[in-house]
């Protein structure tokens, strides 16, 4: 983010809208880093810069990815199907400063491929939900070289079992040792912890927060870890990439 904010400086008097951008979205994304309150004129204005820029921002790779976003000034976050980020997620790379991915129709043939890459080592998080990797898949991505950098992981609904959620405790504080969120939902076992209950006249949610075995198992293993937090563990795949 400094050297973000060193970038704005540099652009100022040629691109003030730009700078003013980097600036806002920074200063949104630390004070949600350091939980503190949110002006709403900071929030106004960087959406209507957001509004205003994105589509110059972006231009370089709209036709390349299926979505992308905005982030800390920058087009750093994409949408794309496995296979395209394979072959033309170097082209992207040099386009924009992508640091987030989300990735879609990825089949289990396509895992070892896509663990395999380069490509991941830049990234701090990796979406993968609604893919049917399963566990063969999960076990490949975690032999992956090039996720250490990674600090939130999307598993929703990726037809992982209770054998794939103990490889996952096994190898994830060794292999990720960076991870902050996982987002684990509507798999066939359970990982980290959950939310239930909704109160719907104080707002609250959830009303209560259960934590599975295995993760209790880990936590006295390795000892207190980010991703499995009570307090935010059931928010994952909730939490804004701003904390990433």
């Amino acid at each position: 983010m400094d050297l973000r904010l060193r970038y704005a400086d540099a652009i100022e008097p040629t691109d003030p809208d730009h700078a003013e951008l980097i600036r806002a979205q920074i200063a949104y994304d630390r004070a949600k880093i350091a939980s503190s309150p949110i002006a709403p004129e900071l929030s106004r204005r960087m959406h209507g810069l957001a509004v205003k820029l994105e589509p110059r921002l972006g231009a370089g790779i709209a036709d390349l990815v299926d979505d992308w976003g905005v982030r800390r000034g920058f087009a750093e976050f994409i949408e794309l199907p496995g296979a395209d980020f394979l072959d033309q997620g170097a082209d992207i790379y040099r386009r924009v400063p992508v640091r987030h991915v989300w990735l879609t129709d990825v089949t289990p043939d396509l895992v070892g491929a896509i663990a395999a890459s380069p490509l991941l080592a830049r990234l701090t998080s990796l979406g993968l939900n609604n893919n049917p990797i399963g566990d063969d898949g999960l076990r490949t991505l975690l032999a992956s070289p090039h996720l250490r950098r990674l600090r939130w992981l999307g598993l929703v609904n990726c037809g992982i079992t209770p054998t794939g959620a103990e490889l996952f405790a096994e190898l994830a504080p060794r292999v990720l040792p960076d991870l902050r969120f996982v987002y684990f939902a509507r798999n066939r076992a359970k990982l980290v912890p959950y939310g239930a209950g909704f109160d719907a006249v104080g707002g609250q949610d959830p009303i209560d927060v259960y934590v599975p075995e295995i993760a209790e198992r880990i936590t006295a293993e390795h000892g207190p870890l980010p991703w499995l937090d009570p307090d935010i563990a059931w928010r994952g795949g909730y939490v804004d990439f701003g904390a990433v």
